[in-house]
């Protein structure tokens, strides 16, 4: 008789929401994680600096203890131990996809379930271009839209700082396939290991975790992306909490909503397009689209869900500009200036979006001046 074995997930990147997923699928599953790290001197702080342990404390929560746990093993690209990867999940900075995923291409196929969960969009161009430009070898794609808030307290112990959820959805590698069917969904629930984990009721309501159309999960994405858009830049360049800009952020946040949803319409056109396409056709489900997707509920939103919600938060963003890493903007408002260009419009149509990546640019190397001359 052969016992059974856990499923694996390993997961690449480490960092907050990494940590956050790790712990949560740890404490509400019975599922072995691996992280994966990209050098043998980041593996050993981990292993030996860490003891191989992870914590969350969620700050949300009164009189919440530190919930810590360990990690049975870990690897680097030196000591992988070349079996195939069932499921991986992706949580590196979006510019790091591409290395990242590099060392590990021998043992990823078609049977391989892959979920990015990240900031910002552009990820799916590099991936379907650059990475598995063969369609015979690409894997089941899938996408996270991540609205946690959390950040670094020190080594692999992070603050769980707001708690929202995460929407998730398989990614058609063709944009000719956005639009998908409640079948199609329902199949990944009953048939694939990784969707089936993401759906454990224990898991579900510890995370929040909801498994959606396509369609519906890029609506999400887009709102998401907005978030990301406002809260991160600013807080970046201002070097602030994000409740403390919650009575002043408005305009701004505003002029770059207004412009970005301008590009938007015209990229995703299929799905701006939705309500009068589809909303009434049986077996696809309803979406408000031009109801959620506009100025006044996305500034609304945004202002709530990141200065209110999550006051207490430090964007990623600004983390990275404080601690002098190379920053997202050009996956998320710089993403918007790229694609109004790729899109062949005016050079001021993304005006106020190139304004505010060259100003997060700008804290960042007044950030690392002020570093070296100390």
């Amino acid at each position: 008789m052969t016992l059974a074995t856990k499923p694996v997930i390993h997961i690449v990147g480490m960092g907050s929401m990494g940590t956050l997923l790790a712990v949560n699928l740890l404490q509400s599953t019975n599922t072995e994680v691996i992280p994966l790290f990209r050098n043998k001197d980041r593996l050993a702080q981990f292993q030996k600096d860490a003891d191989s342990t992870i914590g969350i404390r969620k700050l949300f929560e009164k009189n919440t203890p530190l919930i810590i746990k360990k990690v049975e093993n870990s690897f680097c690209p030196t000591n992988f131990p070349g079996t195939h990867i069932q499921n991986l999940v992706i949580t590196t900075k979006t510019y790091q996809t591409k290395s990242a995923l590099q060392p590990y291409l021998p043992y990823i196929d078609s049977n391989t379930n892959l979920i990015l969960i990240q900031n910002g969009l552009g990820v799916l161009e590099v991936l379907r271009e650059e990475v598995f430009p063969q369609s015979e070898n690409r894997p089941n794609l899938f996408q996270g839209v991540i609205s946690h808030g959390c950040f670094q307290d020190k080594g692999f112990i992070y603050n769980h700082a707001g708690f929202v959820g995460i929407k998730i959805a398989r990614v058609p590698w063709s944009q000719e396939d956005l639009v998908q069917t409640k079948e199609f969904v329902t199949k990944d629930v009953n048939e694939n290991s990784l969707v089936k984990i993401l759906t454990e009721p224990t898991f579900a309501k510890a995370f929040n975790s909801e498994i959606m159309t396509y369609q519906e999960m890029l609506f999400g994405q887009l709102f998401k992306f907005f978030i990301n858009a406002c809260i991160n830049p600013i807080t970046a360049t201002m070097d602030c909490d994000n409740g403390e800009m919650v009575d002043v952020c408005r305009p701004v946040f505003v002029s770059i909503i207004e412009e970005g949803l301008d590009i938007l319409r015209i990229a995703y056109k299929p799905l701006f397009e939705y309500e009068e396409t589809y909303n009434d056709v049986e077996g696809y489900p309803s979406l408000d689209v031009n109801a959620v997707l506009n100025v006044e509920h996305l500034a609304n939103e945004i202002i709530d869900m990141g200065c209110v919600v999550n006051a207490k938060n430090s964007s990623s963003m600004r983390q990275d500009t404080r601690y002098l890493r190379e920053t997202e903007i050009d996956y998320i408002n710089g993403y918007l200036v790229k694609l109004a260009h790729d899109l062949g419009l005016s050079p001021d149509s993304a005006k106020v979006n190139k304004t505010i990546s060259e100003l997060v640019n700008l804290r960042l190397g007044l950030n690392r001046k002020r570093a070296s001359v100390r």
